[in-house]
């Protein structure tokens, strides 16, 4: 069964070489790695090129730069495989982890193969790893696990920590032109699934604080012109969905994100993105009448209901509100529980 790798590189002349010695260093042997250097300026092109001269299972394209969709798609379009991985070119993956998600591919005949992720951060790394695999068969099964965000079952939208069926593909791709480009494929992706594998061991290694990275540049305008959209867009495509459990995961846990960005867009440090706050009241407030069927789930914690009546009658009293908590209630509450641990 070949597995076709399509590795996104751009500016990361540092880090490539390691993310490809972790691909060609698989013990997965009958692999196809298609990297895409999408119009690096610094030396990446080259580094890829030389590679390809090693490793005959390596395919090289060059093209001006267009993101990171651009990229991934460009790599699906001169994928072979019977299954397709993604791998970001500042990250590594560990040396069994194709043999093991071929191993539940092929023995379980899934359409898409999950893995956990280590979260490489400056010092340390997070890795909750058990080892457990979780099949899913029922409709929608795996996308409702992605979207409960429990930490048990990372499985998250990104692309890189999964082994995708080909036919599952189809005619899907990564939209161009804008950041977050994962958020609304992975959904539209996780809703077609037939059979799911889920390993809890983590085999793929995700940076999460590079320099210049998506992840490491906190609120910019990336976030309202790019993020909030792709939100937008997959809430308008779990809506189409006969089920309305995904869609109400997915509206709690956006909520409780944007009261967050609400607050946080009043620091000091996010003082050149707060004209943007009259977006998310507006965004909440066009939403009032999913509240009831979303904090009526029974995973909805009463806090964030408490938070959300606050905020609609009024966001400068939830600012004090959240101010007050952050200062004196969740330092007594952690204080607490310090004392019940002794």
């Amino acid at each position: 069964m070949l597995i076709s790798v399509v590795v996104a590189v751009y500016n990361t002349e540092t880090l490539i070489a390691r993310c490809i010695e972790s691909i060609i260093g698989q013990s997965y042997r009958n692999l196809e790695i298609i990297l895409v250097d999408d119009g690096s300026t610094d030396g990446s092109g080259k580094i890829c090129d030389a590679y390809q001269e090693k490793d005959d299972r390596i395919k090289v394209v060059h093209r001006k730069n267009g993101g990171l969709s651009v990229a991934r798609n460009t790599g699906i379009a001169h994928a072979t495989g019977h299954y397709i991985a993604f791998a970001d070119g500042d990250d590594w993956i560990d040396t069994d982890m194709y043999e093991k998600m071929a191993e539940q591919a092929v023995g379980k005949n899934a359409d898409l193969v999950v893995c956990r992720y280590r979260q490489i951060y400056s010092g340390y790394q997070l890795d909750g790893s058990t080892n457990k695999i979780t099949v899913y068969t029922e409709p929608y099964s795996m996308l409702i696990q992605c979207l409960r965000e429990e930490e048990e079952f990372l499985i998250q939208h990104a692309a890189w920590n999964k082994l995708y069926r080909r036919d599952l593909l189809g005619e899907e791709r990564f939209p161009e032109g804008r950041w977050y480009d994962d958020v609304v494929f992975s959904a539209k992706i996780l809703s077609k699934v037939q059979k799911g594998v889920y390993i809890d061991s983590a085999l793929y290694n995700y940076v999460c604080q590079r320099e210049g990275s998506i992840m490491s540049a906190g609120l910019t305008e990336k976030y309202f012109t790019d993020l909030l959209p792709s939100y937008i867009d997959k809430e308008s495509f779990l809506k189409e969905l006969p089920n309305s459990e995904p869609l109400c995961l997915h509206r709690y846990y956006w909520y409780k994100r944007l009261l967050v960005l609400y607050r946080d867009l009043f620091k000091k440090e996010n003082k050149a993105v707060r004209r943007h706050k009259k977006e998310v009241v507006q965004l909440l407030r066009e939403r009032k009448s999913t509240f009831p069927e979303v904090y009526g789930m029974e995973i909805a914690a009463k806090t964030e209901r408490i938070k959300m009546k606050i905020f609609m009658f009024s966001p400068f009293l939830f600012r004090v509100f959240m101010a007050v908590n952050d200062a004196w209630i969740l330092p007594l509450r952690l204080k607490r529980m310090e004392k019940k641990k002794c």
